[in-house]
């Protein structure tokens, strides 16, 4: 189950499109807009990070929140659409990038930071592998949601991450490298699902 089908997530939708969505109708932005509106504010979570962990967590909430309008804004002014899907897909992938880049931002000063760069586009890497065997199996007419870590949960995994180093400073250094290697433990563990869940459906005898 996916973290947007989720019980936790009802009452957030609720929330943004009964008391907020009526005030973002005001705007008149296109869902497109509100879908480069989102990567454009997740470009700027390195930079926010690099001026303070706060900064770089507000830009990745506010982020996150835009990104989850554009689909409710264009099921509001029946504008939904393919391209507005493809749209939507393809730039979320460069958003988790700038969500992880902004890590690396934190952890380049460290005394391993090469081994911190290895695991960062390590973790790049294995969570575009998750969107891309999804993508893929459904390509080939197959599915594939299941695993651990798509991106809702990625992202809310990312936001608490982030809140951790910003309420304890003192463990920055401890918290940032726990966090990475449970995210890279995680999305690898996921696309490893991932790979297994299509190889069972894509050999199973047809009848």
């Amino acid at each position: 189950m996916t973290l947007r089908k989720s019980f936790l997530a009802g009452p957030y939708y609720r929330l943004v499109e009964n008391r907020i969505l009526p005030y973002v109708n005001r705007l008149t932005l296109s869902p497109n807009q509100f879908t480069l509106l989102g990567v454009i504010l997740a470009a700027a979570v390195p930079v926010g990070f690099f001026l303070h962990p706060a900064i770089g967590l507000v830009f990745m909430l506010i982020s996150a929140f835009v990104d989850t309008l554009d689909g409710l804004v264009a099921r509001r002014q029946n504008a939904t659409s393919v391209f507005g899907a493809f749209l939507d897909s393809t730039l979320d992938r460069i958003s988790d990038f700038f969500y992880i880049f902004g890590f690396w931002i934190l952890l380049c000063n460290s005394a391993q930071h090469i081994l911190a760069s290895g695991l960062i586009f390590a973790s790049s890497l294995t969570t575009l592998m998750i969107s891309y065997v999804k993508a893929r199996s459904q390509a080939l007419g197959g599915t594939c949601d299941i695993g651990w870590m798509e991106r809702g949960r990625r992202t809310v995994f990312l936001i608490i991450w982030a809140l951790l180093i910003c309420i304890l400073p003192t463990l920055r250094e401890a918290i940032l490298w726990a966090g990475l290697v449970l995210y890279f433990g995680l999305t690898s563990v996921t696309v490893l699902q991932r790979i297994a869940y299509c190889r069972s459906e894509f050999l199973r005898p047809k009848g």
